[in-house]
């Protein structure tokens, strides 16, 4: 073999070679136009389904105007009650601004389940003897200024004196921020 034919079997490497980096060159692009179009299908869905959402969200807001009106007046009556101690307070400080006979107040918190929007109550188990028109009025007051609480039992009986009236109140008072709760401002 002489000088051309070893050029010309070089050349004819050398264009194999070109022929080969082409070729994987080529698949190489191929897929990365696949990948493109699969991202930008994705993408497009994906815009799709961004808008439909916020259209359901639109919609929703829309919807629920009036019960979120509603509940955002109650949220200052529901937040009354930080923690324990504060709603005991409470309670005691209504008593005795109506000066009502208290024959035994008892008061314990019920822990619901963790995660829930009202994770504790306190339960409240007073029993008052006073008057009678004195006493039903204490408790509409406490309705009124506390509309949060629920009144879950209330016997009513006769007093010991002719227009006395002994009530026994249980109550229950959501307690929102506990003392290990989120919001601490005190």
């Amino acid at each position: 073999m002489n000088n051309k034919h070893f050029g010309c079997l070089a050349l004819g490497l050398f264009i194999m070679l070109m022929g080969h980096w082409t070729n994987a060159s080529y698949k190489k692009l191929r897929l990365a136009r696949d990948a493109e179009r699969m991202s930008r299908t994705a993408f497009d869905g994906a815009v799709f389904a961004r808008s439909a959402e916020q259209r359901k969200m639109v919609i929703l807001k829309k919807d629920t105007i009036g019960s979120r009106e509603y509940l955002n007046q109650w949220e200052p009556y529901i937040k009354q009650t930080k923690n324990a101690q504060f709603g005991e307070a409470l309670i005691n400080l209504r008593i005795k601004q109506a000066g009502i006979i208290t024959l035994s107040q008892v008061y314990e918190t019920v822990d619901y389940v963790k995660g829930g929007t009202i994770s504790k109550t306190l339960n409240a188990k007073l029993v008052f003897e006073d008057d009678y028109v004195k006493t039903l009025n204490w408790l509409a007051d406490l309705e009124g200024s506390l509309p949060a609480i629920r009144v879950s039992n209330c016997k009513l009986s006769k007093g010991q004196s002719g227009n006395d009236i002994k009530m026994e109140l249980s109550l229950d008072i959501p307690i929102i921020n506990s003392e290990n709760g989120k919001d601490s401002q005190a």
